[in-house]
């Protein structure tokens, strides 16, 4: 199945255009969305420092990884902020404030139970709330009353801007410095990152492109379910998550290095029965990532995590594991 792209998905051309003269755009196929559109031009500065997108669920249909859509608006728009509603999916991208925050933001509202509009405002309001502030000092020196006229008005304001801050960080468990990914786990993703870049390097080979892409959005969903494991899930769901995790992308690792599958792409002749290898590395790629967003969906719909995946044909290859360990030695595990 093809994956759309900035060019041929009709919802994100929509929406960047619909952006780039405006704060907010809300797809004419969401439904009630004069409403939303009404609710959030309440509460989305003008300064164009935040942008709001809302589409409905289906354009996320054939996107290679779940934030598709939210990295290629960010990329697209003028806007430094840009929030994104799916369907029921909230999602945001930062250039003011650290983009995790941002996504934090709008998942946490995403559980909150309120209807998308709230869900919405909210995330907007936070958001809103998190972005620092110039000084004004020029003007505030061209004109020494103003401090006298505006003093009360900003100590108001700056009371009930305190007061949001330290109701939502009361709220959350985890501290927005600390990233939701566990540290072993963020080593793969790294290691993952580098990889892609080298498959995405290989000269005129399909496979290779394809294998880049994959990892990509690999790396990408394994991100995303520990984001929402943090924001949704208890601790106990996220340890379990680790401790699964940990083991199959350190053996993904392995067999995604260019000892393993990158040599095999470009020196077939040098290994016995290349195309068996190839074929399971490709496999076990695409069962990792299918159960990944199978988790993710388990977690927005507040169920338990289950894990099919066992990784059987490469284990059974001798080398991957010394590799395997190799990896988690370096890593100090």
């Amino acid at each position: 199945m093809p994956f759309l792209s900035a060019s041929n998905n009709p919802w994100i051309d929509d929406a960047v255009q619909g952006i780039s003269g405006q704060n907010i755009y809300v797809d004419p196929d969401v439904s009630g969305g004069q409403a939303i559109a009404d609710a959030l031009s309440g509460v989305v500065p003008g300064d164009g420092s935040i942008a709001v997108v809302v589409l409905p669920a289906d354009a996320a249909r054939d996107t290679p990884y779940n934030t598709y859509i939210l990295d290629q608006l960010a990329a697209g728009s003028s806007q430094k902020t840009v929030i994104v509603a799916i369907g029921d999916d909230l999602q945001a991208a930062s250039a003011a404030i650290p983009s995790d925050d941002a996504l934090r933001i709008a998942n946490e509202n995403e559980s909150s139970g309120a209807n998308l509009q709230e869900k919405l405002v909210e995330t907007v309001q936070e958001v809103s709330a998190e972005m620092p502030t110039s000084s004004g000092e020029g003007a505030l020196a061209a004109n020494p009353v103003i401090p006298l006229v505006i003093g009360g008005v900003v100590l108001v304001a700056a009371a009930v801007t305190a007061f949001g801050l330290i109701a939502r960080r009361r709220r959350r468990t985890t501290p927005a410095s600390t990233d939701p990914v566990p540290a072993g786990i963020r080593l793969r993703v790294n290691r993952l990152r580098e990889l892609r870049a080298d498959y995405a390097a290989v000269p005129g080979s399909p496979v290779a492109a394809e294998t880049a892409a994959g990892i990509d959005a690999l790396a990408s969903h394994v991100e995303q379910l520990f984001i929402r494991l943090d924001a949704k899930a208890g601790e106990d769901q996220s340890v379990l998550a680790e401790a699964e995790y940990s083991d199959k992308l350190a053996r993904l690792v392995a067999a995604l290095d260019r000892d393993y599958l990158l040599d095999l792409l470009t020196r077939p002749d040098l290994w016995d029965a290349p195309d068996e290898r190839i074929a399971e590395v490709r496999e076990a790629l695409s069962s990792v990532t299918t159960q990944i967003v199978d988790n993710i969906k388990q977690v927005n719909a507040r169920k338990g995590l289950l894990f099919q995946v066992s990784l059987d044909s490469l284990i059974g290859r001798s080398e991957l594991r010394d590799w395997e360990r190799q990896f988690k030695q370096s890593s100090g595990e």
